[in-house]
């Protein structure tokens, strides 16, 4: 999709921090089936951070918090929004970044992207792998942020894609632990109760770490006044540190590349049956080899 003369002006505008030409590669990237967008592989990896969690948990603000401490450590931060999309206009509201402005205000080494999820499962918008992986071969940011859509129990496809996975609830929940168990705890790699200042939040903390995995880290912030995002920008940065100081991280992205190969096939399978003639009456088994049969025929490597 970008040959490596492109990719190389990119990286020289993005060092100049004229970000239009980021922005309009990432558009690129966006209105590009995932299936066609050929990415070379990263020389330089970025940290990527994914912030998931229940919806109202305070994603948007911690990630504005997260931006804050960043930034004023004298580091390039990178922000993809993902925000959710209308099932009747496909429009985005974009809310996150405007949650996030006072933040990016008179910032120069902040870029934030807003991305609509268009409808697609797992909270985060079909073409974030390759706008991620497109930031970082831009060269332009010491680690990238990626906020999901709020989401639900199975909604975990950030996990293959970050490096790094934040899980953001709250006391006050409910049962908080049955809201987000079922699949979100299995991918954090730490999690934070935010709006911790209110009074049961040591009783939501308590079951956090009767559920979770031993090591996995439980930190406690209030996004809104920065109390403790000092230390989950620290808990990142040594994992990141620890990931990048063998082949930790190689194995890591390894490991995601069978799913992300899965779900560009789920993609592709669903572009292609759109038009493929299927009668009701000859049952399912027929209809999906069918699909599958036109799919495979279809692809062209």
């Amino acid at each position: 999709m970008f040959t490596p003369a492109e990719l190389g002006a990119l990286r020289e505008a993005c060092a100049d921090g004229k970000w239009l030409s980021l922005a309009r590669a990432i558009t690129r990237v966006e209105e590009a089936p995932p299936w066609t967008t050929a990415l070379p592989t990263v020389e330089h990896p970025t940290h990527v951070i994914g912030i998931t969690g229940p919806p109202g948990a305070g994603k948007s603000t911690l990630t504005a918090a997260l931006i804050t401490t960043y930034a004023d450590a004298g580091l390039r931060v990178c922000v993809l929004a993902i925000d959710p999309s209308s099932p009747i206009t496909g429009g985005a509201v974009l809310g996150d970044r405007l949650r996030m402005e006072k933040a990016l205000l008179g910032r120069t080494n902040v870029y934030v992207r807003s991305l609509a999820s268009r409808g697609a499962h797992g909270a985060i918008a079909p073409a974030t792998r390759n706008v991620a992986r497109l930031c970082e071969l831009s060269q332009a940011f010491d680690v990238i942020i990626i906020e999901t859509v709020g989401a639900g129990q199975t909604e975990v496809a950030i996990a293959e894609l970050a490096d790094s996975v934040v899980l953001v609830t709250v006391p006050g929940l409910g049962d908080a632990v049955q809201a987000i168990k079922a699949g979100f705890l299995e991918i954090a790699d730490l999690v934070v109760v935010n709006k911790s200042d209110r009074p049961d939040a040591p009783e939501t903390v308590r079951h956090l770490r009767m559920n979770l995995a031993t090591g996995t880290e439980i930190l406690q912030t209030v996004a809104t006044d920065l109390t403790g995002v000092a230390e989950l920008k620290a808990a990142l940065d040594a994992r990141w540190a620890k990931v990048t100081a063998g082949t930790d991280l190689a194995e890591l992205r390894a490991g995601k590349f069978v799913e992300e190969a899965s779900m560009l096939a789920e993609a592709w399978t669903k572009a292609c049956a759109v038009d493929v003639p299927i009668e009701a009456a000859e049952g399912f088994e027929k209809a999906v080899k069918r699909i599958l049969e036109e799919a495979a025929a279809r692809w062209q490597i």
